[in-house]
């Protein structure tokens, strides 16, 4: 299968990439500057140069080499450091998440594909309905600053995924964790089921996104995933 990533350079995107890669599937990764990138050199893997915020360069990803059948977004706001508290870095724009896919959806339209391709969404949990299985301590954080800004980023996002009228998938992962990937608990969509303090490895969420590209299981649903 043909897989169009977004993102594909974070944490998050690049161990997407590296786990479709391994299960035989092609992937065309959008990336700032092909020559300076991090993900592994692969024949199976076609790095095109551009931005989420252009509708040219995605357009250019969406048809090369060939359309694809299901497309990642692994995007998320960066900030200048990795606490919580810090502020959006300056490249990130307070909306990016949901300019960056207008964008993607103007060029999906305008590329004309043979056929819908599926979206599958890097949420978070806190989204929607997920917000009341999270804990004190995660409401407080997120309901302030640079995360407070990412939230409510995502659930514009999450809405405007809704109304595409594109089949998808937008899994809500908890607090991400480092480590290697493990078992995924799939909750409903407000979480519920979830522990006081639920986290979840980068790794494992990767492996995840690759699962909802090859299953049709969880389509039109955007469950909460933790370990």
């Amino acid at each position: 299968m043909h897989i169009f990533v977004i993102g594909g350079t974070g944490r998050n995107g690049s161990l997407a990439i590296q786990e479709a890669l391994s299960r035989g599937h092609t992937v065309t990764a959008l990336v700032r500057n092909p020559s300076t990138t991090s993900l592994p050199s692969h024949t199976n893997l076609t790095l095109v140069k551009g931005t989420p915020t252009s509708q040219a360069d995605v357009l250019a990803g969406l048809t090369t080499p060939e359309p694809p059948k299901v497309i990642i977004s692994a995007l998320a706001q960066v900030r200048t450091s990795e606490s919580p508290f810090a502020a959006l870095h300056p490249d990130t724009t307070p909306d990016f998440l949901t300019s960056s896919m207008r964008i993607l959806l103007a060029a999906i339209s305008q590329a004309n594909l043979p056929y819908k391709p599926k979206l599958v969404i890097n949420s978070a949990q806190g989204v929607g309905s997920s917000w009341r299985s999270m804990s004190l301590p995660g409401k407080i954080i997120f309901s302030h600053g640079s995360m407070g800004i990412g939230l409510k980023d995502h659930n514009k996002l999450d809405q405007l995924v809704r109304d595409s009228g594109l089949p998808f998938v937008s899994p809500r992962p908890c607090m991400l964790a480092e480590g290697d990937a493990k078992e995924v608990k799939v909750l409903p969509e407000d979480g519920k089921g979830c522990a006081w303090m639920p986290s979840i490895t980068r790794a494992s969420v990767g492996k995840w996104l690759v699962d909802a590209v090859e299953s049709s299981e969880w389509d039109g649903k955007a469950p909460v995933i933790t370990n």
